[in-house]
């Protein structure tokens, strides 16, 4: 039986062992947890070694000296009573940390001490009371008040760990509630057989399988490594957040002082001004879109990293696209002797289903680094037809350059965000690094791949190949705009710059509608009570009422006009998170800024149409 008893134990200590060797060289976070756990492992080794020691000595007190034999005792109910004691604390930080509790309550700091207390006192009577041993024929153990303090002990700490569980039940983690729970039978199955037949000794086995539940379902290294990646990984995403959030907030503040250049240099131009100041309003207003542009591929940056973009696939007119794409470009051209030829397929059908913003987008993306890197010669746009299908055409988009060119060490870096290769060459040239990157991610989303192929100093080609379906004549809407019908309409714009009240004004009127203003939601409010207006442009973001809460409240008054008034809100922050905050208002619909006046004439148009 002795023999039985020290195999038992011998095999404890090994398994006990492993665990120690795997868990101390594991990188890991040095947390209280680790700490305590660590102590239970030390703690229960030293528990095992004198547990050992003790079957022998108590089984053999014959040749063993009683002093010996006595002290080895009370160093194994000590450990034993040490490490329960360590275990019930490992167990209460989990579900502390659980909870995100850093400190405890007033009264569970009382019961912490009053434990605390306990098992100092419970120390100091194991190591003076005298020791009783019980002779039997299938072994011998001690059974006197060691013994019975070491029982009361587990009763305490069970059910102050179980008091605890039950409290925070519902906060616990799933995994750690099964750890806790198996933890608790184990120990309580161990301590009620010993209590049945002291001779058992399963107090070593109980503690061993319950620190080895512990270390399989909590403290195993990869499950530490899988913990630590999913809290890395929600760091990473409340950062991007944050980010977004501030992208957001920057965007509407750039915005706002961006639409009075660009919307004054606008109204400037419309007054006739003379060659030199429309020179000068041009260049103003070429440098005010491109910070627009800049601003806009941050947000569709921001988007695509937050994978919040969407490619929205409507009817559209490939021959506007083109037309649009050569004006820019031409511009973006100006003095340089850089001839743009268009190669475009002659079966390529008008009417075409897909995402027309986005593939101007990236058509101008690739023809302004065309032009940005090209000093001298031609660009050509290619566009051919690979293929047709019932799905539609399979397209191949080509933008080759006579420019400088790229080394071919240098390829692998062009779609990467923020950067340009060859930079010392390159120095002076304007631009944020963004426009390749935000095309590669566009061209992917659509199902293709931004592919490039060049010669150093002598050519540079972009291409990529996506599918578009041919658009019906039932889908397409090939009627030029006419905003005459705005003539006598009113409208009401609230902003609480008044530059842009300005510029909004001015816009309206030029359209023939006319607009009142007003600088903050509540002076608007007091208008609409006058006066009915087909029409309501509103800032999003204002002091004291955002434009969202003065939608709420015109929602809010009573009648059926402000209940389907249309509201159009006036913002830098086209976020998803701001449409939905839109839609839950009431807000009909959103002008980005800077204020497009033909943006503005469609959807009053569109809006009182409708109404």
């Amino acid at each position: 039986m002795v023999v039985h008893l020290l195999r038992m134990q011998i095999a404890c200590i090994i398994v006990l062992a492993f665990l120690a060797v795997v868990y101390f060289t594991a990188k890991r976070e040095k947390t209280i947890l680790h700490k305590l756990f660590s102590l239970v492992l030390i703690s229960l080794m030293v528990h095992l070694i004198f547990d050992c020691i003790t079957i022998y000595t108590v089984n053999n007190m014959d040749t063993v000296p009683k002093t010996v034999n006595n002290l080895c005792h009370r160093f194994y109910l000590g450990t034993m009573l040490m490490t329960l004691n360590l275990i019930c604390q490992y167990v209460c930080c989990l579900i502390h940390e659980e909870i995100n509790k850093v400190t405890l309550s007033k009264p569970g700091r009382i019961v912490r001490y009053i434990m605390n207390l306990y098992v100092g006192i419970a120390e100091v009577l194991i190591f003076v009371t005298p020791i009783t041993y019980v002779e039997t024929p299938q072994g011998n153990y001690e059974s006197g008040i060691g013994a019975k303090i070491i029982f009361a002990s587990i009763a305490i700490f069970i059910s102050y760990v179980i008091v605890n569980v039950i409290i925070h039940l519902k906060d616990i983690h799933p995994r750690k509630r099964i750890a806790i729970t198996t933890a608790i039978v184990i120990e309580i199955i161990a301590s009620v057989l010993t209590a049945i037949n002291y001779t058992l000794l399963l107090a070593g086995l109980g503690m061993t399988l319950m620190v080895l539940a512990f270390y399989i379902t909590l403290e195993n290294p990869d499950i530490k490594l899988v913990e630590q990646v999913r809290k890395e990984k929600k760091k990473a995403e409340d950062a991007n957040a944050s980010k977004s959030k501030f992208i957001s907030v920057v965007s509407h503040e750039m915005r706002t002082p961006m639409n009075a250049v660009v919307g004054m240099t606008e109204l400037l131009l419309n007054d006739k001004p003379n060659e030199k100041q429309e020179k000068y309003l041009k260049n103003i207003q070429t440098s005010g879109k491109a910070l627009v542009q800049i601003l806009n591929d941050v947000l569709d940056m921001s988007k695509l990293e937050a994978g919040k973009f969407e490619i929205i696939d409507s009817p559209y007119s490939s021959g506007q696209i083109l037309d649009d794409v050569r004006m820019i470009i031409e511009n973006r051209i100006g003095e340089k002797p850089i001839k743009l030829v268009y190669d475009i397929d002659e079966n390529l059908p008008d009417n075409l289903i897909g995402d027309a913003l986005r593939i101007r987008q990236i058509l101008i993306n690739l023809l302004n680094n065309a032009v940005k890197f090209t000093d001298e010669g031609e660009i050509r746009l290619t566009i051919k037809i690979v293929s047709f299908n019932e799905n539609g055409y399979t397209l191949r988009y080509s933008v080759k350059d006579t420019g400088q060119g790229i080394k071919e060490e240098d390829l692998g870096k062009l779609f990467k965000a923020f950067s340009q290769v060859d930079t010392q060459k390159n120095h002076g040239k304007e631009g944020t690094g963004m426009g390749l990157s935000i095309s590669s991610e566009l061209i992917s989303l659509m199902g293709g791949q931004l592919e490039v192929a060049s010669e150093y100093g002598e050519w540079t080609e972009f291409f990529f190949t996506i599918n578009q379906a041919e658009a019906t004549e039932s889908q397409t809407d090939n009627e030029e705009n006419d905003f005459s019908g705005l003539k006598g309409l009113t409208a009401l714009v609230v902003d609480d710059t008044e530059i842009n009240l300005e510029i909004a004004k001015e816009i309206l009127e030029m359209l023939d509608v006319e607009a009142d203003t007003a600088e903050n939601g509540a002076e608007a409010l007091e208008l609409l009570k006058k006066k009915h207006y087909d029409i309501i442009f509103t800032d999003y973001v204002m002091p004291h009422m955002s434009g969202t809460e003065f939608t709420s409240a015109v929602r809010k008054l009573e009648g059926d006009y402000f209940e389907n008034v249309p509201i159009i809100a006036l913002t830098g922050d086209t976020s998803e998170e701001a449409r939905t905050e839109f839609e839950k208002a009431g807000i009909n619909d959103f002008i980005e800024k800077p204020i497009s006046p033909d943006r503005l004439a469609a959807l009053t148009e569109k809006w009182t149409k409708v109404h």
